[in-house]
């Protein structure tokens, strides 16, 4: 989803008000006392952050769509753990934003390995033609201001890859 104006947060909050639809579907194992924490935990990460963080590869992941993604997190694990908000905010027992970081990266690696020659990576490529403009929120975000052809011959090898990834924090 895009807004004619350019609106970055508009298929964010179409996914959060689908999510949170998810997530109120589901308020009667919330408030279920005989269920633990870490099947709640799980069921929140894979029916609600599955429903909101579909095509967050797209997203341009700015400080504003941080602070709402986070905001949103932070709301439902105040209502599933019984967590201060706060607490929640800074101390999450799911960290939405890590693995929304994570799922990106490992996109970015999929997209380096891709054929040359194929629209997707040839377009990504045009987009971030020589790596030192790169916006805010973009793919490479965690990238450390590499190379294409660097972060290309990593991505190479797909173990080194999914090292790097899972080394996000």
């Amino acid at each position: 989803r895009v807004q004619c104006d350019g609106d970055d947060e508009a298929d964010v909050k179409y996914r959060m008000v689908i999510a949170q639809s998810v997530f109120s579907s589901l308020s009667n194992l919330w408030s279920d006392h005989r269920l633990p924490l870490s099947m709640k935990l799980r069921l929140y990460r894979l029916a609600v952050c599955s429903t909101l963080t579909h095509a967050c590869e797209a997203w341009n992941m700015t400080d504003k769509i941080h602070k709402k993604v986070n905001g949103f997190n932070s709301r439902c694990l105040h209502i599933i753990t019984k967590e201060d908000y706060r607490t929640t905010a800074t101390n999450p027992a799911f960290n939405l934003i890590l693995a929304i970081r994570r799922r990106r990266l490992r996109f970015l690696g999929h997209v380096l390995r891709m054929d040359t020659t194929r629209l997707v990576r040839r377009t990504f490529i045009a987009y971030v033609h020589n790596g030192t403009d790169i916006p805010a929120g973009s793919l490479m975000q965690d990238c450390d201001h590499m190379s294409i052809e660097d972060l290309t011959f990593i991505a190479s090898d797909r173990k080194a890859w999914q090292r790097r990834v899972k080394a996000l924090s």
